[in-house]
């Protein structure tokens, strides 16, 4: 994890802003007030001018362990965790503090350990995140369930109801929503996560008002700033989404979701100069496939450096060989510095797609031309208003049924579709619906029809192998898919994750 330099606040500021001259009787009852506001760093503050005072004051210390935490920072929280055992204080909370610890520093098994058989809405929240960090997701569940019959608990209740986000169930996420909104209906977790579930789900709108209210009830966080400027984008509204980020990037200059939007938005207002001129000092530094990477990679193309461009893109793919925007952009690269075979042989099966974007296609075709290739003319027929538009409504009402995850319509949309040809991103979407339906040997088919399009597409052979996990069959079949798919695109956490999923199940 990066550490963050940060200049240090004078001590006289640090007395000013937490209270100078009081007790620590009444800098604690300060901190307890700003700790339930959810505002950790002016609880810091307030702990630590009421510990200058009373070093061993065990309440203060106890509720500077749990600040630490909430700031997800290991190095204090274990210091002061080391500091109570040392005075002798006796608590049930040391055992999933320390756990926490080890979590925050990436050592789950550690975790496991040492939160023992703790069984407080805590102990459990701890152990689920270990469990998942494990790819255990099944034990993540159970602790997950024994916490919330524990008790209330937004941080736990929080947790769960993320991982079923993440995990595809907003439905899960949105019932999870509603007993936080009864539990603490103000904090923060409840409110972010209720923008969050509307983002997810397509309501712009509706998580644009969420989070407006979420920057005013809390200001300071970078959070919901980040998060309403995602919207606004999503709105086509990029100027005020750039006015938010440079907010957000006084308040953390060196957040790096802050430096990844800034750029994206700059990228899509076409300040190409702008782009090259920040990020050209760090190229050495930019991880191939990451956002920045990609964004100076394009700025190089648009600005007349092909080659470079070219060798940025080629890298990209290389590190995220699923990925279509880079797949993509490496062939206008190398169309770009003359070498139409290389492009062709890039762009053609993203511009032979029945769900091709029109920016892929009209690239395609270009190459496809260069070369003499005959799909050229049909790929220049497709870009017919008369036969695009329809087309495309048809993709869009179907990725947007696959964002509410409404299945049925997405089987009925990409049935359609693939009327038009045995088309393999057609043939995902349909094995995803199907899965997700309960047809699993329907979805083994589709999956493996689209694999048999492209065989060692980390893509498909992922596919291949979760619908096979999720229905419980084949499972040796399915870890085997879910190797290959790891082993050709090593970075995807996903594929890990579930890698692990199929690993537990053959044991």
């Amino acid at each position: 994890m990066k550490r963050i330099t940060r200049l240090a606040v004078p001590l006289a500021a640090l007395a000013v802003l937490a209270g100078c001259g009081d007790s620590p009787e009444t800098l604690l009852a300060k901190a307890q007030e700003s700790y339930a506001a959810e505002n950790y760093q002016a609880a810091r503050l307030q702990l630590a001018s009421a510990l200058r005072e009373e070093p061993e004051n065990q309440k203060v210390l106890a509720l500077m362990a749990r600040t630490q935490l909430r700031l997800g920072e290991p190095d204090g929280a274990e210091g002061i965790l080391t500091r109570l055992e040392r005075i002798g204080y006796k608590s049930a909370d040391l055992s999933w503090m320390k756990a926490q610890v080890a979590l925050l520093r990436e050592n789950p098994e550690q975790a496991l350990q040492l939160v023992g058989n703790d069984t407080s809405t805590n102990g459990w929240r701890v152990r689920a995140e270990a469990h998942l960090a494990l790819g255990h997701d099944t034990k993540a569940v159970d602790a997950y369930k024994n916490g919330m019959a524990a008790g209330d608990d937004i941080q736990l209740a929080e947790s769960y109801a993320r991982y079923r986000l993440v995990s595809g169930d907003p439905d899960g996420a949105g019932s999870i929503l509603q007993r936080m909104e009864k539990m603490a209906p103000d904090a923060y977790e409840t409110k972010a996560l209720a923008g969050d579930l509307a983002a997810a789900r397509g309501q712009t709108d509706k998580a644009i008002a969420i989070y407006k209210k979420l920057v005013a009830d809390f200001p300071g966080r970078t959070g919901p700033l980040l998060a309403l400027a995602n919207q606004y984008d999503a709105k086509g509204k990029v100027d005020e989404a750039s006015d938010l980020v440079k907010e957000a990037g006084k308040l953390d200059p060196d957040n790096e979701q802050v430096e990844a939007l800034t750029y994206q938005l700059l990228a899509e207002k076409g300040e190409w100069d702008k782009v090259r001129l920040g990020l050209q000092g760090k190229e050495s530094q930019l991880d191939p496939g990451s956002g920045l990477q990609m964004r100076y990679a394009e700025a190089m193309l648009r600005l007349g450096h092909a080659e470079q461009a070219r060798v940025m893109f080629n890298r990209a793919v290389l590190a995220l060989p699923g990925n279509p925007y880079a797949k993509m952009m490496l062939g206008e690269a190398q169309l770009a510095s003359g070498d139409a075979e290389s492009a062709w042989a890039t762009l053609k099966p993203l511009a032979m797609s029945t769900l091709a974007p029109p920016p892929i296609i009209e690239s395609g075709a270009k190459a496809a031309k260069a070369v003499g290739a005959p799909e050229a003319a049909s790929l220049e027929a497709r870009m017919e208003p008369s036969r695009l538009k329809p087309t495309m409504a048809l993709v869009e009402k179907g990725n947007l049924a696959v964002m509410h995850q409404d299945w049925p319509q997405v089987l009925r949309v990409f049935s359609k579709l693939l009327e038009k040809g045995e088309d393999p991103e057609v043939l995902k979407r349909l094995a995803l619906a199907t899965s997700n339906l309960g047809r699993p040997q329907e979805a083994i088919g589709y999956a493996d029809r689209a694999l048999a399009k492209s065989p060692t597409n980390p893509d498909y052979l992922y596919l291949a192998g979760l619908v096979r996990l999720n229905a419980g069959l084949d499972l040796v079949r399915a870890r085997n898919l879910l190797q290959s798919a790891a082993s050709a695109d090593p970075r995807n956490t996903v594929i890990a994750r579930d890698l692990k999923k199929a690993e537990a199940a053959v044991g």
